[in-house]
């Protein structure tokens, strides 16, 4: 193997890891960069066909003039003298069945628009849109004390940023209904609800806010050239300061020795060492498949696998290349959302059916904002949709996409689906199939192909109320010099992958320096990785039960612990632990099927989780209940086999003196007088709990005794 030695390395050329390594290599650091594709970007990426140019991925950049999201990072990484970002007024135009709006440049004119379309709403459009400007304020100040390493203690944030961290803990559907009520109006006011991947009922509203404002108060812009432009320069940042970056390198192992990655393997033989190593691959890849399972806590390799497991959504692209001149017709739009219903949920709903006949549908006009992506008197359009990665059998591949694009099948689907959305087109752009000298279509599988997603992710994993901020894998990994970039860590869009890699390498520069910083855009609730397992416990003891009443969870049932009146097993754990914990309560109701056998409850300790973010909580409570009653057999009530019972003060922790529950389960085991068998915390719980139990249940069960 090829061996070189590197202060940081790293992993993917998407915007998130092109961001981190200019700052990494700005600071003075030697710094490689790998990556599998031959060009740099990721998704900020373009490919060509005759004299025409093909925006793969951007619409528009968000806040990339002063005061903006992006624009502290085109500043430092001196992209601003590289590349002409271009206002867009309007930023786009949306039609729904009744109502046409302009998204103007001007914030007032937008909001006259708005006005007009909805008078009677006036004040509370107004009312929510100053709610949100202040909301961004908020982050933007957030950051700053960050950056300035002045940021208060966790348990006084919440007086300082209140908006910023209640919005974190809403839906975006749940946000607008404290202002407005006009169905139509909410409808309208989400039109950009297809930039983040959800509609409005699942998705958190901070997500929707923070780049909402971004983009009208401090513009949405494009790039001349594209985004490929971006990309382009943060590689010439990176090699001006002394940074390498080499292509067609897959990474395909992070060497991990005594709790530190020491460095990372290429299928090609490459290996490199490193004290730094920061990954802009998709996160389930590199925790799941880059590093041996034995150097991760099992918590946080569930929680890599729930974000596995949930996917954003895909897109289905059509990339026209016209000749004809849209401009010279007068064509007005950049963007033109194209919206069939004001029912987003509904469309949201045909979107995972792959209903594409009548589609929630984006036109952009590339030539209108960059003339130079197409020859004169021609034009560049694409043709946007939401699209899942499993439509009609994974795209015609049976789970197979090895060599997809040879696939008979795949290519007749791909190609119904692309005529049917063109067919749509031309209800707002006749004469468009005919003046096409060049179509592409892009698919999930094309995504997937290119930048290696699971299921053609664009978002990373979805970006619902429980699944961003304090709830999503963040730039800080177990591997206390390992730090993950990109979407996966923080949320999707190219300004959000651009900050992710910042907060990387501002966390790798502290760790190079031994200085303790906090995340510049982020809340971490993570568990203090660098302690060691003080050591788990079997404590047979004569712990009383305490008098105390826990509400669960969606049933809203009381239970009074003191009173239960027969055989249970409370299986104590953290949001990390509820994984392990569910596999043990499956395991006992195999043995133990009625619940009128034993009742088996999940004391949840949520005691370090601060009051303001405990609305994340109960949501992430409340789907853990319907996910666990979906799996019941038919006829059994989820009331009596899912128990989940919030532990909010941490009193019923504490009275059995348990500790460690972020990283192992506990198990406290009742008679059938509802005394305490033993307290236990052991790997093989499962088994020691059965064990103990073995003895109780010989007797007559004892019906349990709740408080309504």
């Amino acid at each position: 193997m090829v061996q070189k030695r590197y202060d940081a390395v790293v992993i993917g050329a998407g915007l998130g890891g092109l961001s981190a390594a200019a700052y990494l290599a700005k600071d003075g650091k030697s710094v490689l960069v790998l990556e599998h594709h031959t060009v740099p970007g990721g998704y900020a990426h373009e490919f060509r066909r005759g004299h025409y140019r093909f925006e793969v991925a951007l619409h528009a950049l968000d806040g990339a003039g002063p005061g903006g999201w992006a624009y502290p990072i085109l500043s430092d990484l001196e992209l601003l003298d590289q590349v002409n970002f271009q206002r867009l007024d309007p930023f786009y135009t949306v039609k729904f069945p009744e109502h046409e709006v302009t998204a103007f440049a001007d914030p007032f004119a937008y909001e006259a628009e708005l006005i007009q379309h909805f008078p009677d709403e006036a004040h509370n459009i107004r009312e929510m849109i100053d709610q949100m400007v202040k909301i961004y304020y908020e982050v933007r100040r957030f950051i700053s004390d960050g950056q300035m390493n002045r940021r208060s203690p966790i348990e006084e944030i919440h007086g300082e940023f209140p908006n910023m961290l209640a919005t974190m803990s809403q839906s975006w559907y749940d946000f607008m209904s404290g202002f407005i009520q006009d169905p139509k109006l909410k409808a309208v006011f989400s039109t950009l609800w297809g930039y983040y991947g959800l509609p409005p009922s699942t998705l958190n509203a901070a997500t929707f806010i923070f780049p909402w404002v971004s983009y009208h108060l401090f513009g949405a812009h494009y790039p001349e050239k594209g985004s490929m432009a971006i990309s382009r320069a943060l590689e010439k940042t990176i090699v001006k300061y002394g940074g390498e970056i080499q292509y067609r390198q897959t990474v395909n192992r992070i060497v991990v020795k005594d709790g530190l990655a020491v460095g990372v393997e290429t299928d090609k033989g490459l290996s490199i060492e490193a004290d730094i190593v920061v990954s802009n691959a998709n996160a389930p890849d590199t925790i799941l498949r880059f590093i041996e399972p034995e150097h991760l806590p099992d918590t946080y390799i569930q929680r890599a696998e729930a974000a596995l497991a949930k996917p954003s959504l895909s897109n289905l692209v059509v990339y026209m290349g016209l000749e004809r001149s849209l401009a010279d017709e007068g064509w007005p739009h950049h963007e033109l959302f194209v919206s069939p219903s004001y029912d987003q949920e509904y469309e949201h709903k045909n979107v995972l059916a792959g209903k594409f006949e009548d589609p929630s549908l984006v036109i952009t006009h590339y030539s209108h904002v960059d003339p130079t992506c197409a020859p004169d008197g021609a034009s560049v359009v694409s043709l946007f949709s939401l699209a899942p990665w499993d439509y009609e059998n994974q795209w015609g591949t049976g789970d197979d996409p090895t060599n997809y694009s040879k696939n008979p099948r795949y290519q007749e689907i791909k190609q119904g689906a692309a005529d049917t959305l063109i067919s749509a087109a031309e209800k707002h752009l006749p004469g468009l199939r005919e003046s096409a000298k060049f179509v592409e279509v892009g698919t999930p599988l094309t995504n997937m192909r290119y930048s290696l997603n699971p299921g053609g992710s664009i978002y990373g994993s979805e970006q619902s109320v429980e699944n961003m901020h304090i709830g999503r894998l963040q730039e800080k990994t177990p591997i206390r010099n390992l730090f993950l970039a990109g979407a996966w860590a923080f949320g999707g869009g190219m300004s959000a992958a651009m900050l992710s890699g910042r907060n990387a390498a501002w966390l790798a520069d502290a760790y190079h320096k031994g200085e303790e910083v906090t995340p510049l855009t982020g809340i971490s609730l993570e568990s203090n990785f660098d302690e060691q397992n003080e050591g788990l416990q079997t404590i047979m003891s004569d712990h009383k039960v305490p008098a105390i009443e826990l509400t669960a969870t969606v049933s809203g049932r009381k239970v009074s612990l003191n009173k239960l009146g027969g055989p249970a097993v409370l299986l104590f754990h953290t949001q990390e632990t509820a994984a392990a914990a569910g596999e043990i309560d499956e395991n006992l109701r195999q043995a133990y099927p009625q619940s009128s056998d034993l009742f088996v409850a999940h004391i949840v300790f949520l005691k370090s989780i601060p009051k303001m973010f405990r609305g994340i909580a109960r949501g992430a409570l409340r789907k853990a209940y319907q996910e666990a009653s979906e799996t019941l057999e038919k006829g059994l009530a989820p009331k009596d086999y899912v128990v989940i019972l919030p532990d909010w003060e941490g009193q019923v922790t504490e009275a059995f003196g348990l500790k460690d529950l972020a990283k192992n389960v506990a198990a406290v085991i009742l008679d059938e007088k509802g005394e305490t068998v033993g307290v236990y915390q052991e790997d093989n719980l499962a088994e020691i709990t059965k064990e103990a139990l073995e003895g109780i249940l010989a007797l007559e069960p004892v019906s349990l005794a709740t408080t309504n």
